[in-house]
C-alpha cells in the first residue's frame, strides 16, 4: 500500500503527475540543466478562485522574493526529452503547456487581488527527474535565484533533488516530501498535502471500517508485496494493521528485495504469486510497488485469484497501459482507499466538485481542456498548487518565510480541486507543517479497465 511519498515511493496522495514519470525511473536519460525564464501575468476578467482566502488582509514584512506588489513564485516543470522518450510518452503534458497551465491560474489569482494583495510572478526551470545531474542542477539554480517560493509536483521532491532549496532558506512546496523532509528542513518545507505516515494508518482503518479484514468479506489471510528499496514502509504497515486488530497471525509478508530500478521480473512474481497460494491468503495488498500489476498478470495464469485492497492513490492515477498494465479479470472488483480525485473522470454521471469546476473555467476561458481530459489532471495540480499559496499569503500576518507554518493552521480546509482530496491545514498538530487528508473508497472495473468512485463523498482521516 504506497501511501508515502516519504517512503520512496509515487503517492499520489494526490495525485499527480509523478506517477507517469515512475514508468520512465529505470530510464537512462541525460538532460540539460533546467533554466529559469520568467512571465509576469497580466490581470485579466475577474473570477472566483476556490482557495480559502481572507481577502484584502495584506501581510506585512520583508523576505527574499517578495515586496509590497508582487511575490516570486518559481515552478519545477517535467521535462523528459532525451532519448526515444517524450513527456508525452510517459503521460506527462509539454513543457510549453505545463508553463501555460501555472500562467493561466497565476493570471486569475492575480485578477482578483493577487495572494497577500500581491502579484504573483511565475518563473519555470526544467526539470529531468530521471536524470540526477539535470535534477540537481536544476535545484542550485532555483536556490541561487531566490524566490519566495517554490512549488514542486515532485520532478525534485520525489527522486531526493530538493534539499539545496530549503538549505537556502527558500519556502519548498510539495506534496511530495517525506517526515524527514519536514523535520531536517523546518520550517522551509512545507507538505500541501497530508501526512505521509497517518495515510498508512487511514488507509487500514478505513478498510477495517469497511469491513475488509472481516470472514463476511472473505477474509482469512492477508498477502502484503514489498520492496526493500524504501526502508520503514514495511513497520508502517505493521502498526497499521495492529491498529486495525488484524491479526500477525493473518498477515503474510513477501519480501520481493530491492531490484534495480523497482521492477520485478516475473520470475519474482511467480514465486510471490505461489507464496500466496499455498499459505492460503485470500486479500493481497502492496507497499512501494510501482509494477504490482505484473503480479495480477501472473496470478492470472497460475490460476489464483484473490481480492486485492489497495491503498495507493498512485495506482488510481494509472491509465493502465503497457507491461504492467493489471489483468482486468484477475484485478476486477479491487478496492482502493485513496487521498484524492483519481476515478472521477471515468465514473459515468460523475459531477465534478465546486472546486474542480473552478479550475476548468479557468482553462476554459484559455482554451485549454478540462482537468479531467489533462494528462494526469496535470491542470488540476496547478489550481491546487498556486491555491495553496494563496492561501498561505492570505492568512499570513508576515510574508517572512519562518513564518508561513503558522500561516498554515489559520489556512482551514482547502477544497482542493481534481485530483487532489479535500486537506484540512488547522487539523494537523501544532507546527507541523502538513494537513490532514480526507479519504474515499473507489473500485476497479474490468469493463472499462478503469477505477470508478461510488460514492463522491470524502471522509475524515481515521
Amino acid at each position: 500500500m504506497t501511501h508515502s511519498n516519504s517512503l520512496g515511493t509515487w503517492t499520489q496522495r494526490t495525485a499527480s503527475v509523478c506517477a507517469a514519470v515512475l514508468m520512465v525511473a529505470t530510464a537512462l536519460l541525460v538532460g540539460s540543466p533546467g533554466l529559469g525564464r520568467t512571465v509576469v501575468p497580466p490581470a485579466g476578467a475577474a473570477s472566483t478562485a476556490y482557495a480559502s482566502t481572507a481577502k484584502g488582509h495584506c501581510p506585512s514584512g520583508s523576505a527574499p522574493g517578495i515586496t509590497s506588489g508582487q511575490v516570486e513564485v518559481a515552478a519545477s516543470i517535467i521535462d523528459v526529452s532525451s532519448g526515444s522518450l517524450t513527456n508525452a510518452t510517459v503521460g506527462v503534458p509539454s513543457t510549453k503547456h505545463q508553463e501555460a497551465d501555472y500562467n493561466l491560474v497565476a493570471k486569475k489569482i492575480n485578477s482578483e487581488g493577487g495572494a497577500g494583495c500581491r502579484k504573483i510572478v511565475m518563473s519555470f526551470y526544467d526539470v529531468n527527474p530521471v536524470d540526477a545531474a539535470n535534477a540537481q542542477q536544476a535545484c542550485l539554480s532555483i536556490a541561487a535565484a531566490q524566490p519566495y517560493i517554490v512549488l514542486d509536483s515532485g520532478s525534485l521532491t520525489e527522486v531526493g533533488a530538493s534539499s539545496c532549496i530549503p538549505q537556502h532558506h527558500v519556502l519548498l512546496a510539495s506534496s511530495y516530501l517525506t517526515p524527514d523532509d519536514l523535520t531536517v528542513y523546518h520550517p522551509f518545507a512545507l507538505d500541501i498535502g497530508g501526512n505521509a505516515q497517518a495515510a498508512f494508518r487511514t488507509g487500514i482503518l478505513a478498510l477495517h471500517q469497511l469491513g475488509y479484514f472481516s470472514a463476511a468479506k472473505g477474509f482469512k489471510k492477508l498477502g502484503v508485496l514489498f520492496h526493500t528499496c524504501a526502508s520503514g514502509t514495511q513497520s508502517l504497515e505493521q502498526s497499521a494493521l495492529t491498529a486495525a486488530k488484524v491479526p500477525s497471525s493473518s498477515v503474510d509478508y513477501f519480501n520481493l528485495g530491492c531490484p534495480a530500478g523497482q521492477t520485478d521480473t516475473p520470475a519474482s512474481m511467480e514465486q510471490a504469486v505461489l507464496s500466496f497460494k499455498n499459505a492460503k491468503v485470500t486479500d493481497v495488498t502492496e507497499v512501494g510497488l510501482g509494477d504490482w500489476g505484473l503480479f495480477t498478470q501472473v496470478a492470472q495464469q497460475q490460476g489464483y485469484t484473490p481480492h486485492y485492497v489497495f491503498t495507493d492513490s498512485a495506482a488510481a492515477a494509472s491509465n493502465f497501459t503497457g507491461p504492467d498494465a493489471p489483468n482486468p479479470t484477475n484485478f476486477n472488483g479491487t478496492i482502493n482507499i485513496v487521498e484524492g480525485g483519481y476515478g472521477e473522470a471515468t465514473t459515468p454521471g460523475y459531477k465534478p466538485t465546486a472546486p474542480t469546476k473552478a479550475c476548468n473555467a479557468i482553462y476554459a476561458a484559455g482554451g485549454q481542456p478540462s482537468v479531467y481530459k489533462q494528462l494526469d489532471g496535470y491542470g488540476g495540480v496547478v489550481c491546487d498548487y498556486l491555491w495553496f499559496v494563496q492561501a498561505l499569503l492570505n492568512h499570513a500576518s508576515s510574508v517572512k518565510s519562518t513564518a508561513q507554518i503558522s500561516s498554515m493552521h489559520k489556512v482551514g480546509i482547502v477544497p482542493f480541486s481534481y485530483p487532489f482530496a479535500p486537506i484540512d491545514f488547522s487539523a494537523s498538530p501544532a507546527g507541523s507543517a502538513y494537513g490532514v487528508a480526507e479519504w474515499r473508497a473507489v473500485y476497479y472495473h474490468s469493463s472499462c479497465k478503469c477505477w470508478q468512485v461510488p460514492d463522491p463523498a470524502f471522509n475524515k482521516s481515521l
